[in-house]
């Protein structure tokens, strides 16, 4: 039983004060199993799309048939918060009638998802899993706007590029385009936000190895920074990086739905980090609605 309902059941006009407190006391017992039974009883349904049409991460690669590492760690993840995950490289999924059964759709893919992609030489030739209908973005959008979350992980935003200065309807979701990066490094995490419910699992100057994004076609006026990416001693080792902290972590709102976008999570030990872990639980409970958006636009505030 609901604890809403139970208390429906109570008219206090009748009952005697001794009477009262003891049904208070049991409704107060019960209200963590009855809270428990909740989350059981309606789990955030998570769709994770892992599709290629252009470069195929290795931590999302799959082999002979066996879940991706990244398939993996989100399992275990949705083990520990009581979600239910169903992790595709099926971009056909994306659809009007299936993102109904989603509270929030995760992406880690890369390129043009209406293409099936895998014929042809080279790195970028995509994987050869099923492709999104034309109709897939429009979709995608109009479900984030009726209420649904989304949220990119490393290559989300070098997925659906326009042409030259083009910013596609996909990238003006999301926030930001990817355009190159450099070689590998221990960048510092400067977290912009500490208050807001993605963060409280982040330390501020976490330093971390990966694979650092650089961008365009910011929306400014659009995103809640959460994090910025500092390259410290790397300024002076690759010219690429001899820039100011820029925005690496963000997540706005869009009509009643909710965005959120982290460029981290190129390498599988990123993946494997209990922090980076805490953090992809905290931010699936956001996207799904749990607890204020906080998602204000504050870029004027936070980046250099």
């Amino acid at each position: 039983m609901r604890s809403g309902n139970f208390l429906r059941m109570i008219h206090t006009a009748s009952l005697t004060r001794p009477l009262l407190l003891a049904l208070a006391l049991l409704l107060a017992a019960a209200t963590p199993a009855l809270a428990a039974e909740d989350e059981v009883e309606n789990p955030i349904r998570v769709l994770f799309v892992s599709k290629s049409a252009g470069f195929e991460h290795s931590a999302i690669k799959r082999t002979d048939g066996h879940p991706s590492h990244v398939d993996t760690v989100l399992a275990e993840v949705a083990a520990d918060r009581g979600f239910e995950i169903t992790s595709t490289k099926d971009a056909g999924l994306i659809n009007a009638a299936q993102l109904t059964n989603f509270d929030v759709v995760m992406f880690y893919t890369t390129g043009d998802l209406t293409q099936r992609g895998g014929a042809g030489e080279g790195i970028f030739r995509g994987d050869g899993n099923p492709p999104m209908s034309a109709d897939g973005v429009s979709d995608l959008i109009a479900w984030i706007e009726a209420g649904g979350g989304f949220v990119g992980f490393h290559p989300a935003t070098d997925t659906f590029h326009g042409e030259g200065d083009e910013v596609t309807p996909y990238i003006a979701m999301i926030g930001g385009e990817f355009t190159h990066h450099g070689r590998q490094f221990p960048g510092i995490v400067r977290v912009a936000d500490a208050g807001h419910p993605t963060m409280r699992s982040v330390e501020d100057g976490w330093k971390i190895m990966d694979e650092w994004y650089l961008y365009k076609n910011f929306a400014k006026d659009e995103l809640h920074v959460l994090a910025l990416l500092d390259p410290g001693e790397e300024r002076s080792k690759q010219e690429v990086y001899d820039i100011a902290p820029y925005p690496i972590v963000w997540c706005r709102e869009l009509g009643e739905g909710r965005i959120f976008h982290n460029a981290m999570g190129h390498r599988e030990d990123v993946w494997d980090h209990e922090m980076f872990q805490a953090w992809v639980g905290d931010t699936i409970e956001w996207a799904a609605g749990e607890g204020e958006a906080a998602a204000a636009p504050n870029w004027g505030d936070v980046v250099p």
